[in-house]
């Protein structure tokens, strides 16, 4: 299917930009709103993204119940996408967000504590569940390789040197981040491989409004329905509007905990870092050698 083609001519000031860091983009923010199947081309003729309505209703009703049980992995480290104030908290030096439904599953790179790749925790105690989500995400990759054949191209070749039990079966991913009904912030991710592309799947359940997917810097937005993918640069800056009952108004935090209305996005990608880890035993090997370390023991 040749999809009809929006080429972009100018972008929104960079000190507009600057001021909507970390804050939720508005409806006012949109200019263009994609409403069927889409490709969106930046002014160098590189991709912004592809949106397609519809590609995974299927897989994404039959991966609803492990997505939804994720709900309760809750975080106060996404930064900007939390879309909520930071703060210090006591003497830590880094800010924390509030409280918010993302979880990071599969496989990620070193960092903070941990130095050596590893199955996140979720993964590693829920590994039917896992491997349940693994059609959704084959289903996402070959979309990517299908509408976006250049950048999945070079994605795979990168992936290539990342050993196999850090990659989902049969997609160029190595993992996926789940986040549960809320707005995200405007920011611009910074772990997944440049040249490569990022993808967002999303299901929906329940009466509501908003949520809208937004570039601010394009003014271009998409209000994603149960089952659509998009696929993007998640190196440009991008957000959601609002969630809101359907008189209009916005949900209250009770509401948007009560569980009457959802939206899952799962966000499926190459973390960098993970070309550059060993084999599962060598970062065992690893793990065993800083654990040791900050033990003090010595051989």
């Amino acid at each position: 299917m040749t999809l009809p083609e929006l080429r972009l001519r100018s972008a929104r000031a960079k000190s507009d930009l600057e001021a909507m860091m970390g804050r939720l983009p508005g409806e006012h923010d949109v200019t263009f709103k994609l409403e069927g199947p889409c490709r969106v081309v930046k002014p160098d003729t590189s991709p912004l993204c592809v949106y397609l309505p519809g590609a995974l209703r299927n897989e994404m009703a039959g991966a609803y119940d492990v997505l939804h049980m994720l709900k309760d992995e809750r975080t106060d480290n996404r930064g900007d996408a939390s879309g909520t104030a930071r703060a210090k908290r006591g003497d830590q030096k880094r800010t924390r967000s509030s409280l918010i439904s993302s979880a990071v599953i599969g496989a990620v790179d070193p960092g903070g504590i941990y130095h050596f790749c590893r199955l996140t925790s979720w993964t590693g105690t829920h590994l039917p569940e896992w491997q349940s989500l693994q059609p959704l995400l084959q289903a996402i990759d070959n979309n990517l390789g299908h509408h976006v054949p250049n950048r999945w191209e070079r994605q795979r070749q990168a992936i290539l040197g990342v050993p196999s039990e850090w990659v989902v079966p049969g997609t160029i991913f190595t993992t996926v981040t789940v986040n549960n009904t809320y707005s995200t912030g405007v920011h611009a991710d910074s772990g997944d491989y440049g040249p490569g592309f990022s993808t967002l799947a999303v299901s929906r359940r329940g009466d509501f409004e908003g949520g809208w997917f937004v570039f601010p810097k394009w003014r271009i937005g998409i209000d994603m329905q149960d089952g659509d993918l998009l696929l993007l640069d998640a190196h440009e800056l991008h957000g959601n509007t609002v969630l809101r009952r359907p008189d209009g108004q916005p949900a209250t935090a009770a509401e948007l905990r009560s569980g009457a209305f959802e939206r899952i996005s799962v966000i499926a990608y190459l973390r960098s870092g993970m070309t550059k880890c060993g084999t599962w035993p060598e970062e065992e090997a690893k793990g065993r050698a800083y654990a040791d370390t900050r033990m003090g023991v010595t051989s």
